[in-house]
């Protein structure tokens, strides 16, 4: 006999988890002296990796198909310098947190950060480039930015599935409305585990749970940034097409690497910002 419309919607619900059962995704902060990954599969926390390098997470046994990473991707050169400054000038102005988004180093101040310049080095190479000074938080960031750009140009796999995201913005979108504390306060760590109530069932717990994993790890993995990998794994296990991007009609560096922030929210955060 034919299928009832509720016995036809059962086996749709089957076919999509079947199609479902290997989405990894990843939320990557840099933590200090290397690099922490939040790990989800299905919807689900799963592990918490920490590593060196970026390369050894990329080729790490996790396929992932999105990872979310708190570092700038699409590094500005002469031709380039407006379109990155709009990707960093929105998303100021839509996490209502300016501070927490830093000038972003051209490409080479980034790659000389990456051979170990020093600052001076770093900055001269910034102001050649760009005509800007780098201030010592870009410095700190330039040679992480350097590592996944020197993969990025490389590997066309690496540059749709690695997309850049700001851990503020990220948390702005999931709690619908501007966050009022610091990540670093306590209120600020209850704010943004409210943010992720939607999505996991004890946001609490799932903390709990990447800290437990990480006691063999080093001291160098903060709270906060395990706090940022946790919101952005979150809303990369949301689904790439499911994200919102700042800008909407964002554009490519000279390397064909896009410059744009990846997001979620109910409404887009920029036409809501701008209306």
């Amino acid at each position: 006999g034919s299928l009832t419309p509720g016995e036809i919607a059962t086996s749709e619900r089957r076919d999509t988890s079947q199609l479902m059962t290997s989405y990894t995704v990843a939320g990557v902060d840099w933590a200090g002296d290397g690099w922490i990954a939040v790990v989800f599969r299905d919807g689900s926390y799963e592990e918490c990796v920490v590593t060196e390098t970026f390369e050894a997470l990329w080729k790490s046994d996790h396929e992932f198909d999105l990872m979310l990473i708190d570092v700038p991707i699409g590094l500005p050169g002469e031709g380039t310098v407006h379109e990155r400054e709009v990707v960093d000038s929105t998303a100021r102005e839509v996490s209502g947190r300016p501070s927490s988004v830093f000038p972003v180093p051209s490409r080479s101040a980034a790659r000389k950060a990456l051979a170990e310049a020093e600052y001076e080095a770093v900055a001269a190479q910034n102001q050649s480039d760009i005509d800007k000074g780098l201030n010592w938080q870009s410095y700190y960031i330039a040679a992480g930015s350097g590592e996944v750009d020197a993969i990025l140009r490389t590997d066309d796999q690496a540059r749709e599935v690695v997309i850049e995201a700001h851990p503020e913005v990220c948390f702005r979108g999931l709690l619908g409305r501007q966050l009022h504390h610091s990540k670093t306060s306590a209120a600020g760590v209850g704010e943004r585990l409210q943010a992720l109530r939607d999505d996991l069932d004890s946001p609490g717990r799932v903390l709990e749970e990447i800290t437990e994993n990480l006691v063999d790890e080093s001291d160098a993995v903060e709270i906060d940034d395990v706090l940022d990998a946790l919101g952005l794994a979150v809303t990369a296990q949301k689904g790439e097409d499911k994200l919102e991007y700042l800008p909407p009609d964002w554009t490519r560096d000279a390397e064909d690497v896009p410059m744009r922030m990846a997001y979620w929210a109910e409404e887009p955060l920029v036409s809501s910002t701008r209306n």
